[in-house]
């Protein structure tokens, strides 16, 4: 009895480290399971860490690129709108430019204000010189500050010269300030002279023939428009 109840313990001692065997490898296996799963998690943690990245920098780049062709697109608006105010600057000067020439123009045409230029007579020269002859019926006298007998007087700064000066800018029309004046000399008698002139900004020269009228000062009786400057 005593041999038969040794075996039983024998046995049942087997069968449970057997069982405790197996709740190990059970518990090995689980760890094994959790390990893996711990692992496998943080490799696509980091997969998806690195997608995220790669996402993220292509997103950065098309942004940057977008911001590059947007500057170059405004640096090239800039330039454009740079390059159409330079072509209006140039327009507006030579508009200007035109307008100071007609005026000029104008200016230098034989003209007097208020008188009717359809009594101007124009008339083409046969001299060499001479492209056309002007004469005005309505030309005045320039009045004068000078009294007694008068003496026609040639030199700059006078009186007399004055006079002359003025009446010949009131036959061309071209204001004493923009006037050069380059001859004046004696026309055939001591009441007659003539002026050489020309204005600053056009330089068409013209000759001016004058007569002294008593008390009443220096009158044009002619205007001639010259090819060239002869008294340059």
């Amino acid at each position: 009895m005593a041999k038969y109840q040794s075996r039983l313990d024998k046995r049942s001692k087997k069968n449970s480290n057997k069982i405790l065997n197996i709740m190990i490898a059970v518990v090995l296996l689980l760890i094994v399971v959790v390990g893996a799963t711990i692992v496998m998690g943080g490799g696509d943690e980091k997969a998806s860490s690195n997608v995220a990245d790669t996402e993220t920098k292509g997103s950065s780049d098309k942004d940057a690129e977008k911001e590059d062709k947007s500057v170059s697109l405004d640096e090239d608006k800039k330039s454009e709108e740079k390059d159409n105010e330079d072509k209006k600057e140039e327009e507006k000067k030579s508009d200007e430019e035109k307008q100071k020439n007609k005026a000029s123009d104008e200016e230098d045409t034989v003209a007097l204000e208020g008188e009717d230029q359809s009594e101007l007579k124009v008339e083409d020269s046969d001299e060499p010189n001479v492209k056309k002859t002007m004469v005005h019926p309505d030309w005045k006298p320039v009045g004068t500050e000078q009294t007694g007998e008068h003496v026609s007087v040639y030199d700059e700064g006078t009186v007399d010269w004055q006079e002359k000066i003025k009446a010949t800018s009131y036959a061309t029309g071209i204001p004493e300030e923009n006037m050069t004046v380059w001859w004046m000399e004696g026309n055939g008698g001591p009441q007659k002279s003539m002026a050489t002139v020309t204005a600053k900004d056009t330089k068409t020269p013209y000759r001016v023939y004058l007569q002294w009228v008593e008390g009443k000062g220096w009158q044009p009786t002619k205007v001639q428009e010259l090819v060239e400057n002869d008294k340059d």
